[in-house]
Order: C-alpha cells, then structure tokens, then sequence
C-alpha cells in the first residue's frame, strides 16, 4: 500500500498500519532515545560508563526500529476508525505541547527550579498522549500518557522530597524511554 493510499484513506475515515502510524512509531523511538540520553547524564557513574549506556540506548533503538519493522510487515494489522480531520487535530495538539513546554521552561527557569524541566516535559508529553488516543483511534496511547504521567508524578514527588536534578532526570528520563520504545513496538504490531 502507498503513502498516496494511506493519506486518501486517512480522509477517508479509514486508516491502515502504515502512514501516519509509522512516523508516529519512529517519533517515539527517536524521542525515546533523547529521554534514554536525558536519564543516563543523570546516573552517579563515570562518563565513559555514561557513554557506554548510551550507545547501548543507540543500539537498543535500532533495535526497536527493527522489530517494528518485522512487525509490521506480517500483515495487514486493524482497521481503526479516525475522524475526518485527524491530521489538523494532530497538528494542534503538537503545537499546544510545543507551547506548553517552551511555557514550562520559561517558567520553572524563572522560578529557579530547573530541575523541574524534566518532570514538566514529561508530563506535557503524556498528557498530549490522551487526545492522540482518540484523534487516531489508538487505545494503547491512553496506556501511554497515563504511565508518562505517572513517571512525572514520580520524578516531581523525588524532587519534592529533595533528590538532585540528576536523580530526577534518570528517574524520568530511563522508564520515559521504556514507555516510549514499547509504545513503538506495539502500535507496529497493532497497527
């Protein structure tokens, strides 16, 4: 199936596994790479261990775009039903988490709480999760945003009780990753 099919059957209220699906699943392993990296520069441990994680984090979300390949590839996956204008529903909902976050930075920056970055950030993107789920008919999005949320909770109540900005950032940053590669990979079996 083209891209041309997907994108006609995407106005058509029916989409297939691939499309806009499948930049969805590459954002995620992409973004959870970056939450992969944001966790490990928080460990306690040498740079070269630092290092060494990371590039393991490289390798684990090659990985990943791997399997979702293989998965994808079985077979047709489901029908999901979407509504007429998903796509200008997704923009929005992208650009509301863009501003949110540039908001969040801006502010917990003047505040003096930059250790809060990474809690805000976490909890913008779970929670843009939760329209996603619905705009593209994805029940497995809701799981998502729920735990990305969840993960924010738990890194702000880490650093209410005092942990360092570095323990928050692994704290959130490594089951952020986590939540995001198996997201990828379950959409690519799904569809």
């Amino acid at each position: 199936m083209s891209a041309d099919t997907d994108a006609r059957q995407l106005h058509d209220h029916a989409v297939s596994r691939r499309g806009p699906l499948t930049m969805g699943v590459l954002t995620m392993i992409v973004y959870g790479l970056a939450w992969l990296v944001a966790g490990v520069t928080g460990l306690p441990v040498p740079t070269g261990v630092r290092l060494a994680l990371s590039l393991v984090g490289v390798v684990t979300a090659g990985a990943v775009l791997i399997a979702g390949g293989r998965l994808r590839a079985r077979g047709p996956g489901r029908s999901r039903r979407v509504r007429p204008h998903s796509m200008r529903w997704f923009h929005l909902v992208n650009v509301a988490q863009t501003v949110a976050i540039l908001v969040a930075v801006l502010a917990l920056l003047r505040a003096g709480a930059p250790g809060l970055i990474v809690v805000a950030v976490c909890l913008v993107v779970g929670a843009h999760f939760l329209p996603l789920a619905r705009i593209f008919d994805v029940p497995g999005y809701w799981w998502t945003g729920g735990l990305l949320i969840l993960v924010a909770a738990a890194g702000a109540a880490a650093y209410g009780y005092g942990a360092t900005n570095a323990t928050v950032r692994s704290a959130i940053g490594l089951p952020a990753a986590v939540i995001l590669w198996a997201t990828a990979l379950e959409v690519s079996r799904r569809g």
